[in-house]
């Protein structure tokens, strides 16, 4: 049931990732070619990437994508993909899920067979990103740690 879940979660995610790169044709910062996409061939890896994954981990985050609201996640997909700012309230939601669970998310999400050779181009913008919040937002809401750089 949670690898279900959570294979939704990672269709959804995937789907915003291609949706936010069609709506922006001209400011193509990651080619897309650098992201083929074979339907078959990326549901057995991602199939795979979950099913030796513990049920605690797929817990984990499972619960830490509830945390995040569509909204600020369709900005944060933005923001990685288009170095487009992110708003103060996406910020606070950002890092109110906390940074383990963010850096569990795009540790997970960057490991999928649509997105795994762009991993290194991603992982250090979602740190670029999360310390860009850390610094305009955290004093409203505690102050998460930043990321070291």
């Amino acid at each position: 049931m949670e690898k279900t879940i959570l294979i939704t979660f990672l269709l959804v995610a995937t789907s915003m990732v291609y949706q936010t790169l069609a709506k922006e044709e001209e400011e193509e910062v990651i080619p897309v070619s650098s992201l083929a996409y074979e339907p078959t061939a990326a549901y057995e890896y991602d199939h795979k990437l979950l099913h030796h994954m513990k049920t605690q981990r797929i817990n984990f985050l499972k619960h830490c994508s509830d945390k995040m609201s569509s909204k600020c996640g369709d900005e944060m997909t933005k923001g990685l993909i288009h170095d487009k700012p992110v708003s103060e309230e996406c910020c606070e939601n950002f890092l109110k899920i906390g940074r383990d669970c963010h850096e569990g998310l795009m540790n997970f999400v960057s490991a999928t067979y649509e997105l795994k050779y762009v991993a290194n181009k991603i992982l250090p913008k979602s740190k670029m990103m999360w310390n860009k919040c850390v610094q305009t937002t955290a004093a409203k809401i505690g102050a998460p740690l930043a990321f070291e750089t």
